[in-house]
């Protein structure tokens, strides 16, 4: 390591120790701030980055979620068992998510998330959810029949109907997997099929060990290909829904799923779009 990037690290743990630090006394408040109280339903998608400031270890900050929707709420969390690809790469390994032992790819708090006590953890093939507290049984299950994994039979519905708040920690919008469940809600708008065409086959093996065969539909590379997500965000920002803070060197954005769901749709029916045509 050079004497200026030795500099540059000191830099960063210094302030990371003094002027950024924070703790669950502040970062509880904040949480309030952006409209998570006790009985509220917090999706987090999250990054833990080295020099954020927060003091303590990812199980804290798991607990501060934790107590900022108590028990009467519900924590939820992504836990793909994969990253840095497709989930049709990931089907096509033909490996089964092991809903017990897979580990959750979605980050170090995701991941301390799902082995904490009581959380469930749903059963679809490409992109199981994470969930505590107040009914997580309800909500995670039947995952594994939605062949649709963001459709209006899957836990990402129930977001909508629980009015959820999405907050990212340190995770840009675009690892928002809520936007895939308004992407299905729009199919019809889209100047490209949202899916490939017929299903993959997937598997799952559930808490008893039984091997469940769950055929899933999968994002289009077509899609993916297309999508011009920075469009939606302008959008949602303008509109005053998406919001951004800061707290030591962490940054959030979080965002009501009522609100990117209303919000997206104007987009659309304004006549302007976040997908390129083909």
């Amino acid at each position: 390591m050079s004497r200026l990037a030795a500099l540059k690290q000191w830099v960063k743990e210094t302030a990371a120790r003094s002027v950024w630090a924070y703790g669950a006394d502040k970062l509880l408040p904040q949480l309030r701030a952006c409209g998570v109280q006790p009985g509220s339903t917090l999706v987090v998608h999250s990054s833990w980055l080295p020099y954020n400031g927060f003091q303590g270890k990812p199980a804290d900050l798991v607990r501060v979620f934790k107590e900022a929707v108590g028990e009467t709420g519900l924590l939820v969390m992504p836990s793909m068992p994969y990253h840095n690809m497709s989930s049709a790469q990931w089907l096509a390994k033909g490996k089964p998510m092991n809903v017990a032992r897979s580990p959750s790819m979605m980050g170090l708090v995701s991941e301390v998330f799902r082995r904490s006590e009581n959380v469930r953890r749903s059963l679809s093939p490409t992109h199981p959810l994470l969930a505590w507290g107040r009914d997580a049984d309800a909500f995670v299950e039947g995952h594994e029949r939605a062949e649709r994994p963001f459709g209006a039979a899957s836990p990402f519905m129930r977001m909508l109907e629980r009015d959820a708040l999405i907050l990212g920690f340190d995770a840009p919008f675009s690892t928002f997997t809520y936007t895939h469940f308004v992407e299905d809600q729009l199919e019809a708008t889209l100047p490209c099929a949202l899916y490939e065409p017929g299903t993959m086959s997937g598997q799952v093996i559930d808490r008893s060990g039984a091997v469940l065969d769950c055929p899933v539909r999968v994002l289009s590379a077509e899609a993916n290909r297309l999508r011009r997500e920075s469009r939606l965000v302008a959008h949602l920002e303008q509109a005053g829904v998406l919001h951004g803070a800061r707290i030591g060197n962490t940054r959030l954005s979080w965002i009501r799923a009522s609100d990117h769901s209303r919000e997206s749709a104007r987009f659309v029916a304004a006549g302007t779009h976040f997908f390129d045509a083909p």
